[in-house]
This record gives structure tokens, C-alpha cells and sequence, in this order.
């Protein structure tokens, strides 16, 4: 029994539609990489922005009173408060920032990661508790 040549006709134009669209997605996802390469400091302006904010709040709601008394977080506490900053700064950057800067990192595990960091650089900064500390070295 013959196929039909109709047959043959769609699966071909569906193969090649298919062959085409494969093609450009590969383009779009070239261009969209380039692009957050040539924009990376405006994509990075723009987390270091959210992320400062979320550390403030974070600091006065949940580090400011340790670092008054010359105090590190403890352990356990630390570790909620890094959720919290996670989530903090989330909410700042919204759904829609979440997902670019999830594709400019490649991965969440990556964007997570770049946050984290930031938050642990910070705290480990602290001039509040430093200060507090060198009075207390005065003192004795």
C-alpha cells in the first residue's frame, strides 16, 4: 500500500517548521545572554540597590540590637535571618526581576549564592558592632 503523498508533504513541512523554530530559540537565547552581558552592571546596580535595602531592614529588625552590645547572631538565629534576608530581598525585587536574575546567574542555586554572599560580607562588615566591641576594649 502506497503512502499517500500528502502525508509525506505535512510530515515534511512539520519536520522543517520544527528544525526552523528549534533555530531561532537558539538565536533568542544567544541574544538574550549577550544582552545580559552587555547590561550585567545595570542588572548588578540594580540587585546591590534591593539587596542594601532588605539588609537595613533586616539589620534594624534582627542584628542591630547584637551589634549594640558588641554581639554576634547566634548560630541558629543566623541562620533564620539568612532566610529572612532571602526573602526580603525577593519580595523587593518582585517575580518578574527573580526570573531575570535567576537567568543572568544561570540557576537559582547561583542567585542564591550571589546573595548570600552579600548578606554574610555585610554582617561580617558591621561597623556597629566593631565599634561597640573597640569601646569595650577601651573600657578594660
Amino acid at each position: 500500500m502506497p503512502i499517500d503523498p500528502s502525508i509525506i508533504i505535512i510530515c515534511s513541512i512539520f519536520l522543517v517548521s520544527s528544525i526552523c523554530v528549534a533555530f531561532a530559540y537558539s538565536i533568542y537565547q544567544y541574544i538574550k545572554r549577550l544582552y545580559y552581558i552587555k547590561n550585567f552592571k545595570e542588572y548588578i546596580s540594580v540587585l546591590e540597590y534591593h539587596m542594601d535595602k532588605a539588609y537595613d531592614i533586616i539589620h534594624k529588625d534582627r542584628i542591630l540590637a547584637f551589634s549594640l552590645d558588641a554581639y554576634r547572631v547566634p548560630d541558629e538565629e543566623y541562620e533564620a535571618i539568612t532566610q529572612d534576608f532571602v526573602r526580603v530581598v525577593q519580595k523587593f525585587i518582585g517575580p518578574t526581576l527573580l526570573k531575570e536574575f535567576i537567568q543572568l546567574y544561570g540557576n537559582e542555586d547561583a542567585f542564591l549564592f550571589v546573595v548570600l554572599d552579600f548578606f554574610h560580607r555585610r554582617y561580617e562588615e558591621d561597623e556597629i558592632r566593631k565599634s561597640a566591641m573597640d569601646n569595650l576594649t577601651q573600657e578594660e
